[in-house]
């Protein structure tokens, strides 16, 4: 009786004290103490009590996984992907705080009375609670935990999840060659080590995968943005040609040298050097691409940049019949490149940027030519981490490299010649509809 209410008592303490490191995770203001909940919590307990079984402790581990992901969804009302994410991460601090804790233990007490002596077992589940709550509790503190939800839902895909749950799996059998295996020794010893492998491994993992959404919100924001920018444009050009004919008129109706002369001056400061880029890309399909190259553009004059633009493609050609994932995906790579060739011209001395789109038969090429520093290594521009722009950048070719690879009806080309790095994007007819 004794020992099937130590049984119930434990698995109570870690269930709780997950709900409250969930409640400190996801800054939750949801009560905790309600009928529906409690029963849960009843749930949840009498599975883990039933599951319990001494000598599988790795089976009882991925049992409580699954206990977790539903209490956690029902109560914290999270999408099932974020609940699998949110429990992963309660599992493995709670796993962590029991590393630390055992070991303290273990010069007081042997594996056997840990094992066997009831108020010792409680003792053991009270400590590792006690330092979960303190861990989340001084990352809440510090702020840790708001980044740490920022990034759960930039991380809420079915790859993460997958390599959660395999994780806890590797979790569940490390907790049983620790279990087997209950005295200090080289096993436990390698158990260990392989945990710290371990988290380093899924450490760079998240942060890879962090990076890779960040990259890919930034340019579906700017997306949206363009659409609206090349509307915006096109019609400030309108206005613009509108205003330059009143003034010509009225530069006829007056005698005065004076006048005539400040009109002039007036037409000669509104000659902008975008126009003839805004000239070419107009016969581009409006829907986000226009308006991206009017924006880089922008941005391209900002910076003092010489563009060429050369634009020659059929009215309704291969970029009118792309899906509107498919426009996103090709904008996504058009910023790439278009940023990366004005960066580089801006070091350059020449500072020139051509853009040339055109059309053959089965496929639409757009190239990117820019003058660039001599000195400069080409050779691993594709590679992660790899800029002339300083620590944590670098990561725009890497990402329009993994881009390519995941789209077949695309293709990239790189040279240089004639002191021109040159980058040619090509959309291939046959997978546009």
């Amino acid at each position: 009786m004794l020992e099937a209410l130590v049984n119930i008592i434990c698995p109570t303490i870690l269930i709780v004290t997950g709900i409250y490191i969930m409640k400190i995770l996801t800054d939750s203001e949801e009560k905790i103490i309600t009928v529906k909940n409690v029963i849960l919590i009843v749930v949840g307990v009498m599975i883990s009590f039933i599951s319990y079984q001494t000598k599988y402790p790795g089976f009882n581990t991925i049992i409580s996984y699954i206990i977790n992901i539903i209490i956690y969804k029902t109560i914290f009302k999270k999408p099932i992907i974020q609940a699998i994410l949110l429990a992963s991460i309660v599992m493995i601090i709670i796993f962590l705080s029991d590393v630390i804790c055992t070991p303290i233990l273990l010069c007081f007490i042997t594996p056997e009375e840990a094992k066997n002596i009831w108020y010792l077992r409680i003792l053991c589940n009270l400590l590792t609670s006690i330092i979960s709550l303190t861990i989340v509790y001084i990352s809440y503190r510090k702020g840790l935990t708001r980044k740490l939800n920022s990034k759960i839902e930039m991380l809420s895909n079915y790859e993460t999840v997958i390599t959660s749950m395999l994780m806890i799996i590797v979790f569940a059998i490390i907790c049983y060659n620790l279990f087997i295996n209950n005295m200090v020794n080289t096993i436990m010893i390698n158990n260990l080590a392989l945990i710290g492998v371990f988290c380093y491994l899924l450490y760079v993992f998240v942060k890879e995968k962090y990076q890779h959404n960040n990259l890919i919100n930034e340019y579906d924001s700017l997306f949206t943005h363009i659409q609206t920018f090349e509307e915006w444009i096109e019609k400030e050009q309108l206005n613009r040609h509108e205003y330059k004919n009143q003034l010509a008129v009225l530069r006829c109706l007056t005698k005065e040298k004076k006048v005539k002369d400040k009109i002039d001056e007036i037409l000669e400061d509104n000659i902008n050097i975008e126009d003839q880029a805004i000239t070419q890309f107009k016969n581009l399909p409006k829907g986000g691409i226009k308006g991206l190259m009017y924006y880089k553009a922008a941005i391209a004059q900002k910076h003092k940049i010489n563009l060429t633009t050369d634009v020659s493609i059929e009215n309704k050609g291969i970029l009118t019949k792309l899906s509107e994932k498919e426009v996103k995906v090709l904008c996504k790579l058009i910023g790439i490149y278009f940023d990366n060739a004005i960066e580089a011209a801006a070091e350059s001395r020449k500072k020139n940027v051509t853009i040339e789109i055109y059309e053959l038969k089965d496929k639409v090429s757009i190239v990117f030519s820019n003058t660039f520093k001599k000195h400069k290594n080409m050779k691993d521009r594709n590679e992660k981490g790899v800029s002339s722009k300083g620590e944590g950048r670098g990561n725009g070719l890497y990402f329009a490299s993994k881009l390519i690879k995941e789209n077949d009806w695309l293709e990239q080309k790189q040279d240089i010649v004639d002191r021109y790095y040159i980058q040619e994007l090509i959309i291939r007819k046959s997978h546009s509809k």
